[in-house]
C-alpha cells in the first residue's frame, strides 16, 4: 500500500525520531506512525486530531496505510478484507465517530508513541522521555505532527496523571502548569487552547472514552454534547 502525500510527510517526521527508531530495536513495540485517508485530501472540511493515550499493540503490520484504512473502517462501518479489519464498538471509536458528525475531518493519533514488547503501556519516566522535544528545531514529534497537519481543533482524549507528564513534556511547560487543567469529573472538558498557545488551533482536554462512558457521573454524551457546543460557538466548522 503507497503512502499519499500527506503520510509521505508524517513519514519525513518518523523517520527523523533516532529515539523512536533505536526503541524498536530495544524491547519495544513498533512506532504508532499516522495515517492520513484519502478522502480528507483537498475536500475543504477543517481538520480535528483526536489524540488517544497509546499504541497498544502496535506492530510492525500497523502500517501508515494500514492505520488509514483502519480510521476509514471505523467511520464507514465497512469491512476491510485486505486489513482484515470491521468495525470496532470501543467507547474510543465510538467517540470517533461522533467527532466525524460535527463536520470535521478526523485524524486519528496518539500521545505515547510506543509500549514496552512486555507491557502495554509506557512507564512514567520513559513517556516523558519520548515525549520530549529533539533535534535542531527542538520539537517533539507531536508538535511535528501538528505543525504539519495544522488541525483547527485538537482533542486530547488522554486522561490526567501519566499522560498529563507526557502532554507537558511534548511542549516544554512544567507538568504542575498543565495540572492545574486536568479534566475531573465536575469539569470533564477542559480548554487548554492558552496553555498550549498553538496559533489558530482550539485544544480540548476530556478523558479517554473508555472512563467517560463508565464513570458513575455518565460524562460520555455530556462531554460529546460540550464539545459540539464549543465548535458551534467558536464556528469553526
Amino acid at each position: 500500500m503507497e503512502l499519499n502525500a500527506v503520510e509521505q510527510n508524517l513519514k519525513k517526521i518518523y523517520d527523523s525520531w533516532d529515539s523512536g527508531k533505536m526503541a524498536e530495536n530495544n524491547g519495544y513495540s513498533a512506532m504508532f506512525r499516522m495515517g492520513f485517508p484519502d478522502e480528507f485530501l483537498d475536500n475543504g472540511r477543517p481538520l480535528l486530531m483526536y489524540v488517544g493515550q497509546e499504541c497498544l499493540n502496535c506492530t510492525s503490520i500497523k502500517t501508515q496505510p494500514w492505520v488509514r484504512k483502519y480510521q476509514t473502517v471505523q467511520k464507514t462501518k465497512i469491512r476491510d478484507h485486505e486489513i482484515g479489519e470491521g468495525a470496532n464498538r470501543s467507547p474510543f471509536w465510538s467517540f470517533y465517530r461522533s467527532l466525524t458528525e460535527f463536520g470535521f475531518n478526523v485524524v486519528w493519533n496518539n500521545l505515547d508513541k510506543l509500549h514496552p514488547k512486555d507491557q502495554q503501556r509506557l512507564c512514567q519516566e520513559d513517556a516523558v522521555r519520548s515525549n520530549q522535544p529533539y533535534g535542531q528545531s527542538s520539537m517533539s514529534v507531536l508538535q511535528r505532527e501538528i505543525e504539519l497537519l495544522k488541525p483547527r481543533v485538537i482533542v486530547f482524549a488522554v486522561g490526567s496523571g501519566k499522560y498529563t507528564a507526557s502532554l507537558a513534556s511534548a511542549f516544554s511547560i512544567p507538568t504542575d502548569k498543565l495540572c492545574r487543567f486536568e479534566p475531573a469529573p465536575q469539569k470533564p472538558l477542559t480548554d487548554i487552547t492558552a496553555v498550549l498557545g498553538i496559533q489558530d488551533t482550539q485544544i480540548l482536554w476530556t478523558y479517554h472514552p473508555s472512563y467517560l462512558r463508565r464513570c458513575k457521573f455518565k460524562l460520555y454524551r455530556p462531554v460529546l454534547a460540550e464539545i459540539k457546543r464549543i465548535i458551534e460557538q467558536e464556528d469553526i466548522v
